[in-house]
């Protein structure tokens, strides 16, 4: 059945908000259409995944604007630079060249894992492994490490903690916040590599959907046209809000909250899958 105006109001912005919180949208997704007894077609998963985003790039363009600007200038004989570029951006963008490539090739998994999502009890263990990820740092002594002192296996495993974010119940943001802080970087330099490795892995789904669209969305009213781009506009903001909070959080209080979230949505998905 397909989602009603109101319906795809609330798939945006739980869809915005779970995308950037560490408690696995595809887990929320499927929850929400389970409870509303709705599908979702290319169409709507393209405009949420589009809302979202465009979302990230709107939050994020000061701390991309300064990549690339120092990008530019490293590019730019050293004879004829007015100044020399910042060399904590440059160590960033290297590290986030190498991360990068790893979540790309782990979403490029997407199809064969997001069925995952229709068996409730695996989606259920999946989310108690997401919780386990993100309870583990508090037990690890701090550390402040930036791109300038970690390493190139440092790179991988965030990227790669980042791509598992690709099967349903684990969350992107999570793994890969987690993953760099057990590797021994800080909090907000953890949080601010896993929203830029988003960029990549949002625009791999983003070709995913697209190609759905012709497959799950032919046939679809203006009235479901509108539903789906209100979606995708309800997300735009809802990511923004997500990343607000998320900031706020790494600042104030870490991710670590986070995890009994996502323990007690596993217990919710275990009795939904009795229910049913």
């Amino acid at each position: 059945m397909e989602l009603s105006w109101f319906e795809s109001f609330i798939y945006g912005i739980v869809s915005g908000l779970s995308e950037f919180l560490p408690v696995s949208a595809e887990a929320h997704r499927a929850l929400y259409l389970r409870i509303v007894g709705g599908t979702e077609c290319g169409l709507l998963r393209f405009m949420t995944h589009l809302g979202t985003l465009l979302g990230l790039l709107f939050s994020c363009w000061p701390m991309i604007a300064k990549l690339n600007r120092e990008r530019q200038i490293a590019s730019v004989n050293k004879k004829r630079r007015k100044r020399a570029p910042d060399t904590r951006s440059l160590t960033d963008i290297r590290f986030l060249r190498i991360a990068s490539v790893a979540v790309v090739v782990v979403f490029i998994l997407y199809p064969i894992v997001y069925d995952l999502h229709e068996r409730l009890w695996i989606l259920a263990g999946l989310l108690i492994l997401n919780g386990v990820m993100l309870y583990l740092p508090q037990f690890l002594p701090t550390a402040n490490k930036d791109s300038r002192s970690l390493t190139l296996v440092d790179s991988m495993l965030a990227g790669l903690g980042g791509g598992l974010g690709v099967i349903p119940g684990f969350s992107r943001i999570g793994f890969t916040t987690s993953t760099a802080i057990m590797r021994g970087s800080d909090r907000r330099f953890a949080l601010d590599t896993a929203f830029l490795l988003s960029i990549p892995a949002l625009a791999v789904l983003l070709v995913i959907d697209f190609f759905a669209i012709f497959t799950t969305s032919s046939g679809l009213g203006i009235i479901a046209i509108l539903s789906c781009v209100t979606a995708g506009i309800t997300s735009f903001f809802a990511a923004c809000a997500g990343i607000y909070i998320m900031r706020f959080l790494a600042v104030r209080a870490g991710f670590s909250g986070f995890a009994y979230y996502s323990w007690g949505l596993a217990l919710f998905s275990f009795i939904l899958y009795l229910m049913i």
